[in-house]
């Protein structure tokens, strides 16, 4: 069976005029990460949002049926998310983020988490993973921690790099083998100020140790990564040092393949002398 992974969407709600789309909210998913998926023979399937105050989203299908066809899901970055969400005073109206896109994610999220579906949180998506637990995000990292490096820059961009070393014990560590300083993608103002409860650091920023990658301690796959690995390479093909994203998407596919496998194995299940009316 082909995995099929949900991706959540970026809502874009005021569209440029030259689209030819005014006044519609436009949702789209970032094609590297489509790819960076799909280069694993897995599906990549956006998960569209419905507008909350529309009428239509009183007959939108439960979140348990839409979790029920996916197999994981990924959340992908971009823009900020709101101080609101988890409970702080907005600091700067440029950081006021997306509470829209906060709700519908959130709500996502919690419907695999409670389904025991594997979660892969990327930027943005690590610090959402860290507000839904119960965590904290600084708003502006040159502002809130004097002295850290440049964690973004909008004229690089991705190419924006600095090292992270992974925390010993950590699953990431165990996943790639050594403790060593790995080069990866650096996009982002924002990140985890108070650790949202049971999750636990995988990896901090070697030179001012801010928070880079995160990991749920209970039950299931709950991953957050601060840098963006879909950005790293070319399947295949390193580019400038960076960290090899494929053991990181393997290792998220490994856990949704055993997640489907054991409830089908549990469907499977034949309990004789039971009718098969009555088997659930």
């Amino acid at each position: 069976m082909t995995l099929r992974i949900g991706i959540s969407a970026r809502l874009l709600h005021d569209p440029p005029p030259g689209l030819g789309l005014p006044q519609k909210r436009l949702q789209f998913l970032e094609s590297s990460m489509a790819h960076w998926i799909m280069a694993h023979r897995a599906i990549a399937l956006m998960v569209p949002f419905i507008d909350e105050d529309s009428p239509l989203s009183a007959n939108r299908a439960p979140m348990t049926e839409l979790v029920d066809l996916l197999d994981g899901l990924v959340l992908q970055g971009g823009i900020d998310i709101c101080p609101e969400t988890y409970g702080d005073t907005l600091r700067d109206p440029a950081w006021a983020g997306d509470a829209v896109r906060d709700r519908y994610e959130l709500n996502l999220l919690r419907g695999f988490v409670e389904a025991g579906k594997p979660v892969l949180g990327i930027c943005r998506g690590a610090q959402l993973i860290n507000v839904y637990f119960g965590g904290s995000l600084v708003q502006d990292i040159p502002s809130q921690r004097p002295g850290s490096v440049h964690h973004q820059d909008t004229t690089r961009y991705d190419r924006l790099m600095h090292d992270v070393h992974f925390e010993t014990g950590s699953s990431l560590q165990r996943l790639y083998g050594n403790s060593a300083p790995h080069r990866v993608t650096s996009i982002h103002h924002q990140c985890v100020d108070r650790l949202g409860e049971g999750l636990a650091v995988e990896a901090l920023s070697s030179k001012d140790g801010i928070i880079e990658a995160i990991r749920h301690t209970g039950p299931g796959y709950v991953l957050g990564v601060q840098w963006h690995p879909e950005f790293h390479l070319t399947p295949g093909e390193e580019v400038e040092g960076l960290l090899d994203s494929g053991p990181m998407m393997m290792d998220f596919l490994r856990a949704a393949r055993a997640r489907a496998d054991r409830h089908q194995s549990g469907a499977a299940v034949v309990h004789p002398g039971v009718p098969l009316s009555a088997r659930s």
